[in-house]
């Protein structure tokens, strides 16, 4: 079986930046859904193929893991589309591969839902899974009561070597966990994990404070074409009815149009004072910051007739006030965009302020963006959330700011990507050390960069991820 080039992440990359971006670049699949996906098949041991595919290192990552634990894994990158096929599972333990990114625990609720029908294994051993930080490692704290709550299962943590191991082990009996599981907030991935998890149960279950994302209804509509009993949608809470009885179907399904990426090529576009157009997009689920954009400016955004194409056109921006955002829930705005808006925002001619109660941990970006001439000012704020309980929110005012040339190192997906527009935003040659997380959710970046007239190029030292074996169409 053939296979593809590898994956190739620079140890840097160097822009030079002042020049407004002109082009058109082709949105791909979903970051947020594709991962998601991927551990559905694990649910089946029938083919599953999946569509629209984006060519990021997390495919790849799961991938590997996906084939060291049995499936069959095939890729044609150049096609987008993805092969999976189940048919029996032959380890039950994650590999440290799984350190790479933080969406591999969706793996443990598909595997454990999977073993109750097969029993193929009565446990599961995982390292705990790594990814961006935002400022201090992000707890999975609740995803391991998901798992207690759906499988009622026993969790016992292993160290070893330095490294935290959890191992979780099924009940001898019949599985029966707590039918309903709330989140404290409303939570992409425990959304996800939570769907992928139920297929293992017999009893109705409720979640409360489900996700509002686009693509959990991705997720959903696959689950329910694959047989699983779900109903309800985001916006009203899912219930599972508990009919499920053995493995799901499998089938041919379709990744949604990435939303986060569609809005970073935007935001490329008005820092540079460019023309982009923008293919493939899913105009609704673009919603939230595609208004704040037309908010902003009275022209400069403009669509087809059957909204999947975008033009933007901000060769004649004006200056722009600053603004108030609100980081929240979709369909609000996206607290993913947050440190892509930021360095837009630091060209504003008054100063803006953006809240997150979603992340407040994200912020070692702005000290990496200090470095380019970014003026702000952030802290952790107290707020209550109910009578008995507060949480912390962001609170980050950004000035007026004139940018300079620096060299800067990225430190999560969006906050590098964040910095790589305000390199391109920026006079003179920048440098930007650890740009591997900015290609785990930009497929093709340098390549797309490049096309839209931005002058980066990437050193010749780096790391490289083995290819998938390829899918011959």
């Amino acid at each position: 079986m053939t296979k593809s080039a590898p994956f190739f992440i620079p140890e840097l990359l160097s822009i030079r930046g002042g020049t407004p971006v002109y082009g058109a670049v082709d949105i791909s699949g979903a970051k947020n859904a594709i991962l998601g996906l991927m551990a559905a098949s694990l649910l089946t041991d029938e083919p599953v193929i999946l569509h629209n595919v984006p060519y990021i290192s997390d495919v790849l990552e799961m991938g590997h893991i996906l084939l060291e634990l049995g499936v069959d894994v095939r890729y044609a990158p150049q096609e987008k589309i993805l092969f999976l096929h189940a048919r029996k599972i032959k380890s039950n333990i994650i590999s440290e591969k799984a350190v790479h990114f933080r969406a591999s625990y969706y793996l443990w609720g598909s595997l454990l839902a999977r073993f109750v029908h097969t029993r193929e294994f009565d446990s599961l051993k995982v390292l705990m899974p790594g990814g961006c930080s935002f400022g201090g490692k992000r707890r999975t704290d609740f995803h391991e009561q998901l798992i207690k709550s759906v499988f009622n299962a026993e969790i016992i943590e292993e160290p070893a070597n330095g490294r935290h191991y959890l191992c979780f082990k099924l009940p001898k009996n019949k599985v029966q966990g707590h039918p309903v599981y709330a989140t404290f907030k409303a939570s992409h991935g425990a959304t996800y994990h939570w769907m992928l998890s139920v297929a293992g149960s017999s009893e109705v279950k409720m979640m409360y404070n489900s996700s509002l994302e686009p693509e959990i209804s991705n997720l959903i509509l696959m689950l329910q074409q694959m047989g699983l009993g779900l109903s309800g949608n985001e916006r009203t809470g899912l219930i599972y009815d508990g009919k499920n009885r053995g493995l799901l179907h499998g089938g041919t399904f379709t990744v949604i149009p990435d939303r986060m990426e569609s809005a970073t090529y935007a935001l490329l576009a008005v820092g540079t004072k460019g023309e982009i157009q923008v293919n493939n997009i899913n105009f609704e689920n673009c919603r939230p910051w595609l208004c704040q954009l037309c908010n902003m400016f009275d022209n400069g955004v403009y669509y087809s007739p059957d909204k999947t194409q975008l033009n933007l056109n901000f060769r004649n921006r004006q200056k722009f006030d600053g603004v108030v955002m609100q980081m929240s829930p979709f369909p609000g705005m996206e607290t993913d965009l947050q440190q892509i808006w930021t360095p837009i925002l630091g060209q504003a001619q008054s100063e803006s302020y953006i809240a997150d109660l979603i992340w407040p941990g994200r912020i070692a970006h702005l000290e990496e963006m200090k470095k380019m001439g970014l003026i702000s000012e952030a802290e952790q704020r107290e707020v209550k959330i109910s009578q008995d309980l507060s949480d912390k929110v962001l609170w980050v005012k950004i000035h007026p700011s004139e940018y300079k040339s620096a060299e800067v190192s990225g430190m999560d997906l969006r906050g590098t990507m964040g910095l790589i527009i305000q390199a391109a935003i920026t006079e003179g040659k920048s440098k930007i050390t650890t740009p591997s997380y900015a290609l785990r959710g930009y497929p093709n970046l340098i390549k797309n960069l490049q096309n839209l007239g931005v002058d980066v190029t990437a050193s010749a030292k780096g790391t490289k991820i083995e290819a998938l074996p390829e899918y011959i169409l």
